[in-house]
């Protein structure tokens, strides 16, 4: 089997870089989407709940307000502090279980490289031929 010629093999390399740059493109893309997803539900969700929570925190002072108005309040801020603590423990678990930004693209370049590795011929086999 004749080698390759070095035209055709620098168009094959050439071509397996344009793809391996239009996949790093569309991870790159997809990680742009998912994060400005993230930010507009993220502030939609906090201004309803934050709305929501002020109502509910003034309904709950003005009904306990001859009675037990410091105990509610206090219960409520403990609440608030437990939801918040709770949050950013989510928040710190998406943020490390996401897949590394480009790691399909690094491991089709390392299957390419690892291709091109075997194609290689080595020096043994050189000197054999000698």
């Amino acid at each position: 089997m004749a080698p390759p010629r070095p035209a055709s093999l620098l168009a094959s390399l050439i071509e397996i870089a344009q793809t391996r740059l239009r996949l790093a493109a569309v991870e790159l893309e997809e990680e742009r989407l998912r994060i400005a997803r993230l930010l507009v539900l993220g502030a939609c969700a906090f201004f309803f709940v934050a709305l929501g929570v002020v109502a509910l925190s003034a309904l709950l002072v003005v009904a306990f307000w001859e009675t037990h108005r410091l105990a509610v309040l206090g219960a409520l801020a403990v609440l608030y502090l437990g939801a918040g603590a709770w949050a950013l423990r989510s928040i710190r678990r998406i943020t490390a279980r996401r897949p590394a930004l480009f790691e399909a693209t690094f491991a089709e370049l390392q299957k390419d490289a690892d291709a091109l590795a075997r194609c290689r011929p080595r020096a043994d086999d050189d000197a054999e031929g000698a």
